[in-house]
């Protein structure tokens, strides 16, 4: 199959209030619009030592690797893709997943997204800040920046991302 071209949205915020707010904006417009399905996102804070954890998630019921219970979207992914070394603990925390599987997302999508693109989505998120990390479909990406009011600063990116063959990545994970 071939890749499917999603949009990446880092925004930082200066408290995780904040960033839950515009999380329930972006939440509220894809329930209603029906949408629910297009996006996945995580309220995400960085500690001063870089530790993430994932107070806040929705992945519009398109768990990667649900057949074997990871429960863990792209958004999650890529924030451990972002944050390799300190993010996999606090990941987990909310996923409720194994590393196995979280990092097989991780790797699908450090893979295939550019290094200097991963670099510009982490630089958004400082350490010490909560932030809101996006993967949704293209048509979106206008709209739901839009509801990015209480960001400090936002980046965009494309995200590539092959389904079946993530979800196969997942599996042998697990093998």
């Amino acid at each position: 199959m071939a890749d499917q071209t999603y949009i990446a949205i880092a925004a930082q915020y200066a408290s995780e209030e904040e960033a839950v707010a515009d999380f329930d904006k972006i939440h509220e417009y894809f329930t209603e619009a029906d949408k629910h399905g297009s996006f996945d996102a995580a309220v995400i804070n960085r500690d001063m030592e870089g530790k993430l954890t994932i107070p806040k998630r929705d992945d519009g019921h398109k768990h990667h690797g649900v057949r074997k219970g990871l429960g863990i979207g792209l958004a999650g992914g890529l924030a451990v893709a972002l944050f390799p070394a300190v993010a996999l603990g606090g990941a987990l925390l909310v996923a409720g997943g194994s590393g196995a599987g979280v990092g097989a997302i991780a790797g699908h999508i450090a893979r295939k997204t550019p290094s200097k693109d991963l670099e510009a989505i982490s630089e958004t998120l400082d350490a010490g800040s909560a932030g809101i990390v996006l993967v949704l479909d293209p048509a979106e990406s206008d709209r739901v920046q839009k509801l990015l009011t209480h960001a400090t600063r936002v980046t965009v990116k494309d995200l590539a991302v092959d389904d079946k063959e993530i979800d196969e990545e997942v599996s042998r994970a697990y093998e």
